[in-house]
């Protein structure tokens, strides 16, 4: 078997131009708060509209350090910072069809550098909001070592987020049993499960029990 062929696009691969947003605020709000409590501390004093805005924009500032924080836990790479996680961040690479996770990986289906997210965040600002509750909890488990194996989702896997990208696509309408309108109303209420069914599991188990075979 030839070797991965490897270049200049493989190693550092083209990404959108420009700045984040969520970087240049914390530093943009963060400025004027500093120059304002330094004035402060020259002078001895400040004008209440100067006082509240130095102590507004640190506010603020710390804010959108959160913000930021917070937008850079979708990466793979912050997911796979915790120890358990490494190896079902590992397995994203197998190209064996082994795990859904890694077939949407290896194949670009998916953001590569947000694909935990992609899949485990829903839709809309809750659905958002509700992955980065879980990823902080994970955090937490993961600091505390309050947690089981194998690991698990905190509640079903929501395959709306399946649902929203392949329900509209030729390639699975064309399936015969995706057209069966049984299966369509399980897939709808939820009582039926993409994985496991029909697809693979959607990570292998061996990687949700640390890297260790399972027992």
């Amino acid at each position: 078997m030839s070797p991965t062929p490897v270049g200049s696009l493989f190693i550092s691969p083209p990404v959108a131009p420009g700045v984040d947003w969520t970087h240049l605020l914390p530093i943009l709000v963060a400025i004027p708060g500093v120059a304002i409590l330094v004035w402060g501390l020259v002078r001895g004093r400040l004008p209440p509209a100067a006082g509240v805005a130095g102590l507004v924009l640190p506010i603020a500032a710390y804010g959108f350090g959160m913000l930021m924080v917070m937008e850079g836990s979708k990466d793979v790479r912050f997911c796979g910072s915790c120890h358990l996680m490494t190896p079902i961040v590992a397995s994203l690479r197998a190209t064996d069809g082994s795990s859904l996770a890694a077939i949407h990986f290896t194949r670009g289906l998916v953001p590569t550098n947000e694909a935990c997210y992609a899949c485990h965040s829903g839709y809309g600002i809750w659905g958002t909001f509700g992955a980065k509750k879980a990823g902080a909890m994970h955090m937490l488990h993961n600091l505390t070592g309050h947690y089981a194996l194998p690991l698990e989702l905190n509640g079903p896997f929501d395959i709306a987020s399946c649902l929203g990208c392949h329900a509209g696509a030729a390639s699975f309408r064309d399936v015969e049993a995706h057209q069966d309108p049984d299966v369509q109303q399980a897939l709808l209420s939820h009582t039926m499960a993409c994985t496991g069914a029909c697809h693979p599991a959607a990570h292998p188990e061996e990687a949700l029990t640390g890297g260790r075979a399972p027992s």
